[in-house]
């Protein structure tokens, strides 16, 4: 069969593997070029996340941690604003699917545990009286507050037992 082919009739099959062969480069790169986005995304906002951290005091985390009378109050309020921002993107980028599902499993799981506590929830309760973020984010940071202070409840209760 491929004996009696013609010189136009290998050309064009030589020309057809061809760009079969681009095709599938092209679609390799592509597929590369998708992962690196994803990655150059991740790591922007992991950046974002470490800065206001970074700028957080060192009892940022203390259970009895206090954000009322403190001296430096504006700059934990400044920085709380910023991970509530950072926190809205994300929620706002998962809900319009243009991230990894594996990326907001992880922030997500990052915001609940911000919000266990007591300086990210006692934020979260002044900002969101003078901040609009739209009533379903509101509704999904307070859900998961509610959801740690039940658990914390039937724990409390659990020990008593």
């Amino acid at each position: 069969m491929f004996a009696q082919w013609t010189t136009s009739e290998w050309i064009a099959a030589v020309a057809a593997l061809g760009t079969v062969a681009g095709v599938a480069v092209i679609f390799v790169q592509l597929r590369h070029l998708s992962r690196q986005i994803k990655l150059q995304s991740f790591s922007d906002y992991t950046k974002r996340y470490q800065e206001i951290i970074l700028n957080l005091p060192d009892d940022i985390h203390a259970r009895e941690f206090t954000l009322k009378d403190r001296r430096d109050y504006e700059k934990i309020m400044r920085y709380m604003r910023a991970y509530f921002d950072l926190s809205y993107e994300e929620w706002f980028l998962e809900g319009q699917r243009l991230i990894d599902p594996r990326f907001w499993q992880v922030w997500r799981i990052g915001i609940r545990t911000a919000m266990s506590k007591p300086a990210f929830q006692q934020s979260w309760e002044i900002i969101k009286t003078d901040s609009r973020f739209g009533t379903p984010f509101e509704n999904f940071i307070d859900a998961i507050a509610h959801d740690l202070s039940s658990n914390d409840d039937a724990a409390l209760r659990g020990s008593r037992v």
